[in-house]
């Protein structure tokens, strides 16, 4: 397993330049590769997709992919980009999301760009039986498990390695603060840094090993506390190296 990370702890990026640095720590701090979060990215790169590629090269590091809400602009941008990935969160009404993301999934696929469910809490896939009406009628999807959203929503994560080991593609990484009701959840108060929360990621990451799985687990911050990113990334990574 390679261990990444995302750009999200270091928020919005104005500049190339701004993203060179942060770049640069992750590759210092010990990370193979790097989550591009599409939003926070500078709008020179949004424009000039091509720049992408031999700036995250530059620093010796893997493309981990991005994000989507559903946006087919952003495969075109993943194609240009040297983007392997996209993690497709749908939300909004139930009946309109799977036409959705069906199409999101076809078009990914005629440009060569994988496009994986992001189970999300709050979208329109969230629950194990919503996870599986989809990935049962998509043979041509993937799925990103993500590991505070997917405790925080019911499910059982070594369970579901199990039953989708082969189409995993991607396993975001965060801890959940407490067992809540899901409608209780507050995202930056209740998903917190890996080790810091309920959930047992030595069993995840063994269940990973067992079924063979050789992807990129990626590190996510979604609240930095007191922390700067470089404090709170270099934590988790240590945490994260020590189960691997």
């Amino acid at each position: 397993m390679k261990l990444s990370v995302t750009t999200f702890p270091w928020g919005k990026l104005d500049t190339p330049r701004k993203l060179s640095i942060v770049l640069s720590k992750i590759k210092e701090i010990g990370f193979e590769g790097v989550g591009l979060e599409y939003g926070l990215l500078p709008q020179a790169l949004k424009d000039r997709p091509e720049l992408v590629k031999p700036l995250v090269e530059k620093f010796g590091l893997e493309n981990g992919g991005t994000f989507s809400p559903g946006a087919l602009s952003r495969i075109r941008w993943a194609k240009k980009s040297g983007t392997p990935l996209i993690w497709v969160s749908i939300y909004g009404d139930k009946k309109l999301a799977v036409p959705k993301l069906k199409r999101f999934v076809e078009t990914a696929r005629a440009e060569g760009i994988a496009a994986l469910l992001h189970n999300e809490l709050r979208s329109a896939f969230q629950t194990s039986s919503e996870i599986e009406r989809v990935m049962s009628s998509m043979k041509d999807l993937g799925l990103c498990l993500d590991t505070a959203h997917g405790v925080a929503a019911g499910l059982n994560i070594e369970a579901t390695i199990d039953k989708y080991a082969d189409r995993i593609k991607l396993i975001h990484l965060k801890d959940l603060r407490a067992n809540l009701p899901m409608d209780e959840i507050i995202f930056k108060r209740d998903f917190v840094d890996v080790g810091r929360g309920i959930i047992n990621f030595q069993s995840i990451l063994q269940k990973l090993k067992d079924v063979g799985y050789a992807g990129e687990v990626m590190l996510e911050i979604e609240a930095l506390g007191d922390q700067t990113p470089e404090q709170s990334v270099e934590e988790g990574y240590h945490y994260i190296r020590k189960l691997l």
